[in-house]
C-alpha cells in the first residue's frame, strides 16, 4: 500500500520527484500560511498521511499534529526547531528529523557579512556603479585582520566559523552554555563580558521563542562605535530596536544581518543606513547546501519507512538509534 506524505513547506523539486518515483503519494499544502490552513488543505487525506515534509521556519505545530492522527514522522528541510512542538511530537511518538548539513555554508556567510561590513563592500559597489568614483575617492573601511572576534554560541556553526577566523591572526572568544574544553578559545561567562572584549561579535546561537533576546542594548553598546555585529542566527535573539538605533546614531560601528525579527519585514530605518549589510536569510542558500538538505529529507523519509529508523532524528526514535556513526556524512545518499 502506498505511503502518503503531506508537504507544508517549499521543497527542492528533485525531492518531490524522487519521493514520487519511489512510490510515495504527495499531498501539497505549501500555499497555506499557518497550521489551520495546512490542516484544512490536507483534511481530505488526514487518515492516510503518515509523513510530513516541513521547513526550519515552518516546523511542526501542535495543532497540525492533532489534525493528522496517523502522522509518524516529520522531515524538516533545515535545522531550526523553534516552530516545532517537540513535546507534542514526543507525546504522539512522532519522529522529527532535521537536515544537519548547512553549518559550513552558514559559517562562510557569517564571515562574508563581517568582511563586507568592515570593508564597506556593498557601499563600494554602489560608489562605483553611481559614477562617484570619477569625482573622488571613497573613504576607508576597517581592517578585519588581527581583531578580537567574539562568538555567541559555539555549536556546529560557531565552531565552523571559529576555524575560519583562526586564519585572520586575531584572538577568539566565545560564550556558550556548555564549556568546550577541547577548543583553544577563551570562554567568557556572559555575552556582555564577551562584547566588551570583542571588535567583531558574531551571533550563532540557537534559541527558544519567548525566552527574550540573548543580546540586548547593553551588549551592543559594549561593542562601541568601532565594533561590528553579525547575526546569522535568528532576528528575535537580538534587541532589534536598540540595534537599529545604535547603528543610526553611529554608537555601533557596523553590522551584517542575515536575519530579522519579523521576516520578511525589515525595519525601514535600516534600509537607509550605509553602515549595515543586509541579506534575506540566505546563509544556507547555496546550490550545494540546498541539494544536501534535500537529500537529507529524502534519506530520512525513505529510511524511516523502510526500517523504522530515521537517519538524523532530533530525539530518540521508537525503534532505536540511527545507524549513523559520529563524524560521517549524515545523509550520504539515498
Amino acid at each position: 500500500m502506498a505511503i502518503h506524505l503531506g508537504v507544508i513547506s517549499p521543497q527542492r523539486p528533485f525531492v518531490i520527484e524522487e519521493l514520487e518515483r519511489r512510490g510515495f503519494v504527495i499531498h501539497r499544502a505549501e500555499e497555506g500560511r499557518n497550521w489551520q490552513e495546512w490542516a484544512q488543505i490536507l483534511a481530505p487525506w488526514k487518515e492516510e498521511i503518515r509523513g510530513l515534509l516541513s521547513g526550519g521556519m515552518t516546523g511542526l505545530p501542535r495543532g497540525l499534529i492533532e489534525a493528522l492522527p496517523r502522522l509518524e514522522i516529520c522531515a524538516i528541510f533545515g535545522v531550526g526547531l523553534e516552530t516545532t512542538d517537540l513535546d507534542a511530537a514526543k507525546e504522539r511518538g512522532i519522529v522529527v528529523t532535521t537536515a544537519p548539513v548547512l553549518f559550513d555554508d552558514v559559517a562562510d556567510h557569517a564571515l562574508a557579512l563581517a568582511l563586507a561590513a568592515c570593508r564597506r563592500i556593498v557601499e563600494a559597489d554602489r560608489f562605483v556603479r553611481s559614477g562617484r568614483w570619477r569625482r573622488g575617492r571613497m573613504g576607508p573601511g576597517r581592517s578585519f585582520w588581527g581583531k578580537r572576534y567574539g562568538i555567541v554560541g559555539l555549536g556546529r556553526i560557531g565552531s565552523a566559523l571559529a576555524r575560519r577566523l583562526e586564519g585572520f591572526g586575531g584572538t577568539i572568544g566565545y560564550v556558550d552554555p556548555a564549556p568546550k574544553p577541547e577548543v583553544p578559545y577563551r570562554r567568557f561567562e556572559d555575552a556582555l563580558s564577551l562584547a566588551r572584549e570583542s571588535d567583531v561579535l558574531f551571533l550563532c546561537a540557537a534559541g527558544t521563542p519567548g525566552s527574550g533576546p540573548i543580546l540586548t542594548r547593553s551588549e551592543l553598546e559594549a561593542l562601541g562605535p568601532e565594533g561590528v555585529f553579525v547575526n546569522v542566527a535568528r532576528g528575535w535573539l537580538v534587541e532589534e530596536d536598540a540595534l537599529v538605533e545604535l547603528l543610526a546614531e553611529r554608537k555601533l560601528g557596523a553590522a551584517g544581518l542575515d536575519v530579522f525579527a519579523d521576516e520578511p519585514n525589515v525595519p525601514e530605518r535600516l534600509l537607509g543606513l550605509d553602515n549595515v549589510v543586509l541579506a534575506p536569510h540566505i546563509a544556507s542558500s547555496t546550490e550545494e547546501c540546498l541539494r544536501r538538505m534535500g537529500e537529507c529529507v529524502i534519506a530520512n523519509i525513505v529510511e524511516y519507512f523502510a526500517t523504522g529508523r530515521a537517519v538524523t532524528p532530533v530525539r530518540p526514535q521508537p525503534h532505536g538509534p540511527s545507524h549513523r556513526t559520529e563524524g560521517e556524512d549524515p545523509c550520504p545518499g539515498w
